[in-house]
């Protein structure tokens, strides 16, 4: 079944929810409300990547972080004892110092938004043998000037990219099983195409490796028709529900509970009409 990964950050700027849990108070309370909920992995973020988002250094990226990761790890460890639980914590980061200093402090998964274009954190990678989430991306904060050629077939530019970037990994020694692929919805791509990544996600199974698809509350889905005038919460889980229907692994949410309670009962429907 697919899993929920629930989107924690600690921003005062993330595009939906910026500004919510940048205190440890906030944030441990929408911890608590997420593993509760149903999330299989609770995704961190220091830094929002939205256009024209404010760019940290690695400093400032930890210093708005680390003071309060410990708890978040401490809070997953008891709640995984106390009721027989794996979740997992991803950071989402693409400074090398973070991610080095957070898994030595117990985090399980890298989700690095630049592809990890750094050599270093592919080592970093290979030396804990953690999960990593593979995203594609041609800039690390989103771009709308910044996209894949109109021109081009998207779906098979980012499987190419994929491919390429898999075997490197492999070979560097990441095992293939610890890798799971994001095409990176809203990340380089304009709305028609990432609605195209949508209606062909199930050619990236071919990959061999699991598939993480993040489109919740995406302005993209502003272009797909509906019958009803539906939100994009609304929207997002129709999606939600096609791509389990595509057995995609991984659903990257900020509304765990609604995703969590669309996907255990109901009817198989195609995409909405574009």
């Amino acid at each position: 079944m697919v899993k929920i990964v629930g989107i924690l950050n600690l921003t005062p700027d993330s595009f939906f929810d910026g500004g919510n849990y940048n205190s440890p108070q906030s944030a441990l309370k929408q911890l608590h409300t997420m593993l509760n909920q149903g999330a299989s992995i609770v995704d961190v973020g220091a830094e929002s990547t939205k256009p024209n988002a404010q760019k940290l250094t690695a400093p400032q990226e930890q210093a708005r972080l680390l003071s309060i990761l410990p708890q978040i790890i401490d809070y997953v460890a008891k709640f995984n004892s106390q009721h027989q639980k794996q979740v997992k914590i991803s950071l989402d980061s693409y400074h090398f110092s973070t991610i080095k200093q957070c898994l030595a402090m117990g985090v399980d998964i890298i989700n690095d938004v630049s592809g990890f274009a750094n050599e270093n954190m592919i080592d970093l990678a290979v030396k804990y043998q953690c999960q990593i989430i593979l995203m594609h991306n041609l800039a690390i904060h989103a771009n709308p000037n910044l996209i894949i050629n109109p021109h081009l077939n998207v779906v098979a530019e980012i499987f190419e990219w994929a491919v390429q970037k898999i075997n490197i990994l492999v070979a560097k020694g990441i095992k293939k099983t610890n890798i799971i692929f994001d095409p990176g919805l809203g990340f380089s791509k304009n709305h028609s195409q990432c609605i195209k990544i949508l209606k062909e996600i199930s050619f990236y199974h071919s990959l061999g490796v699991e598939i993480l698809v993040g489109h919740s509350q995406k302005s993209f889905l502003d272009s797909i028709n509906t019958p009803e005038n539906l939100s994009r919460a609304q929207k997002t889980l129709l999606i939600s529900q096609y791509l389990a229907q595509k057995q995609v692994h991984y659903l990257r949410v900020h509304n765990v509970a609604d995703n969590y309670l669309s996907l255990q009962n109901f009817t198989p429907n195609p995409l909405p009409n574009i």
